[in-house]
């Protein structure tokens, strides 16, 4: 379905601008780096851009920012599109198993992508046979709990423990985690719902899954927690522009653990779905592109603020590995 693969290229385009941007030193700066890590170099004071029109005009777009604290934006997005999408999939489960159901159309977001199909002149997708829909609509109802879950305890961890920040990202960055928050509901549906063939994912995967999902989010929880922390520290002793190591949990391993666990939430929807959804599998890859950029811009941020007193042994993301 075509719907199907515009979600997917969603995925791949941001992907591949994640990849362009930071091979170039100044994108890099301007648009990659957020926060802490973020770099106020220009384009013509890098010597990159040696046209004055071109310089001028890419040092104001570089310049446009908005604040950090609106990551409490995606959150609230993320929460209500997946809610929605959610009842959506409950919904299908609650019609379909009425007595006489028959192959259905199963959501309003099939039947949107149906009339879709037949704007743009393709033949309309096979409906779901009734006989698959109780498997399909568990993977969806499944893989949506644990995104709304997710994102919900990320928008209560911004509005009640997270001190406010004046760290700021370029409005790049903000329009790409309004797409992506906005896209990621629909993503991990997408293949339950149009995929020509879909197999019953057993409940040992699904308990797998889960457990994984727990694991996670329970050491993120954890791993931000820290942070806030030393960010509440910093802001009581107004010791402004001095940082902390953060120490504890995750953090004796790799400077990054709430990216890794991250990562590991969207690979636990994608284990849901039983790998067998390329569309969720375009989200995990996005994810661990972009977290795994930002890991090492934090590292190499980490090394130079700290020195010696960093430690060696701990990795930018994976364990003992990386």
């Amino acid at each position: 379905m075509i719907v199907v693969v515009l979600i997917q290229s969603v995925y791949v385009l941001l992907t591949a601008i994640a990849f362009a941007f930071e091979l170039v030193p100044w994108t890099r700066d301007a648009f990659v780096k957020y926060g802490r890590t973020r770099s106020t170099r220009t384009a013509a004071a890098q010597g990159t851009v040696s046209v004055p029109l071109i310089a001028t005009a890419l040092e104001r777009f570089a310049a446009m920012t908005v604040p950090k604290n609106l990551f409490l934006q995606f959150y609230w997005t993320g929460a209500v599109v997946g809610s929605l999408v959610l009842l959506d999939a409950v919904l299908w489960i609650w019609r379909s198993s009425r007595p006489g159901a028959q192959d259905l159309t199963c959501t309003h977001m099939f039947a949107a992508a149906v009339q879709l199909e037949s704007w743009i002149g393709r033949d309309p997708p096979d409906m779901v046979p009734a006989a698959e829909t109780s498997t399909r609509a568990l993977a969806a109802v499944v893989g949506l709990s644990m995104y709304c879950i997710h994102v919900t305890t990320r928008l209560k961890e911004c509005i009640f423990d997270q001190p406010t920040t004046d760290a700021r990202m370029h409005v790049g960055q903000y329009a790409v985690g309004m797409v992506f928050y906005i896209a990621t509901p629909f993503a991990i549906v997408a293949d339950a719902y149009c995929a020509r063939s879909w197999q019953p994912v057993s409940l040992w995967m699904v308990a797998a899954a889960v457990a994984l999902f727990a694991f996670a989010s329970q050491h993120q929880w954890r791993c931000h927690r820290i942070l806030f922390q030393l960010r509440r520290i910093k802001l009581q002793h107004g010791t402004a522009g001095s940082y902390a190591l953060p120490s504890g949990d995750l953090f004796e391993y790799v400077s990054s653990p709430h990216y890794l666990c991250e990562i590991l939430v969207y690979v636990s929807l994608w284990m849901a779905a039983g790998f067998q959804a390329p569309t969720l599998l375009c989200v995990v890859i996005w994810t661990a592109v972009n977290l795994s950029i930002t890991a090492h811009e934090s590292q190499v941020w980490y090394r130079r603020t700290f020195g010696d007193l960093f430690p060696q042994n701990r990795r930018m993301l994976l364990p003992f590995i990386w």
